[in-house]
């Protein structure tokens, strides 16, 4: 493909007389939620519940965080957070029980 027939991003949207996207601030909720849960994460890799490596954490915490802010049920909440820790690729092993697990994220969703 030449240099010639390819359009970058930028391009397109000048063709199409778009501005640059606007780049959306987080609401006062969302950095609540992801205070609590980067929080929750950190007390529960220092008490071992949880296996995580340190290049793994940030990922970790935005999948939990997208998870919690596409929740329709903050009652449900701490069951989908559980499910995703479980089943995600950036945990290593859960030593905790889902009780476990569980009862350690109440606490920082209560502040929620």
């Amino acid at each position: 493909m030449s240099g010639d027939s390819e359009l970058d991003l930028k391009s397109i949207r000048d063709m199409l007389g778009l501005g640059e996207p606007e780049v959306e601030e987080p609401t006062p909720f969302a950095l609540s939620v992801a205070a609590a849960l980067t929080n929750a994460l950190a007390s529960m890799r220092a008490d071992g519940i949880i296996e995580v490596e340190d290049a793994n954490a940030d990922a970790l915490a935005n999948e939990i965080i997208n998870v919690a802010l596409e929740s329709a049920s903050l009652k449900k909440l701490p069951l989908r957070l559980v499910k995703t820790l479980i089943r995600s690729e950036f945990v290593e092993e859960v030593y905790g029980t889902d009780e476990e697990v569980s009862s350690k994220l109440r606490p920082f969703l209560d502040g929620i």
